[in-house]
């Protein structure tokens, strides 16, 4: 069974939610009986929670609120990705911040799920929230599996 992952912003506009909904729909339908890896923030989290058959979610809970909590979360999630053999999808709403490592996600949580789940070996679709903005450098630096949509 395929497995797909799901991070992004957690704060949308009306505009841009309906836009993530569709490209959420028409993923969910383009990989039938896929199990779906989610957690369990605002924004792309609870639209895909809400999009995909509850029976296909498996939820990645954070155990409170802080930065390094909710790394955790991600990182549990990209983790179950990596032994499925499964790929992430990200809803990206800004550029990627100057300085964010595979151990440092500092101004973006979403760009931090996409640099560790690289590092894994996970592959990476970019759904773009703004306009296309260059990708960081880590993004090319192995040879890595990725797209944009």
């Amino acid at each position: 069974m395929r497995a797909i992952g799901v991070t992004g912003a957690r704060k949308l506009t009306p505009e841009k939610t309906a836009q993530a909904h569709y490209e959420l729909w028409k993923v969910w339908h383009q990989n039938e009986g896929a199990s779906w890896h989610i957690g369990d923030a605002e924004g792309i989290d609870k639209l895909a929670r809400k999009t995909i058959d509850p029976e296909q979610l498996r939820e990645y809970n954070s155990e409170g609120w802080e930065v390094w909590q909710l790394q955790q979360r991600s990182k549990r999630l990209v983790d179950g990705l990596a032994i499925a053999k499964g790929m992430l999808h990200a809803w990206v709403n800004k550029p990627c911040p100057e300085g964010l490592t595979v151990t440092s996600w500092q101004g973006s949580g979403t760009w931090g799920t996409v640099c560790y789940a690289i590092s894994k070996g996970v592959p990476v679709v970019i759904h773009w929230l703004i306009e296309e903005a260059a990708t960081p450098e880590w993004m090319s630096q192995r040879q890595l599996s990725f797209s944009f949509l």
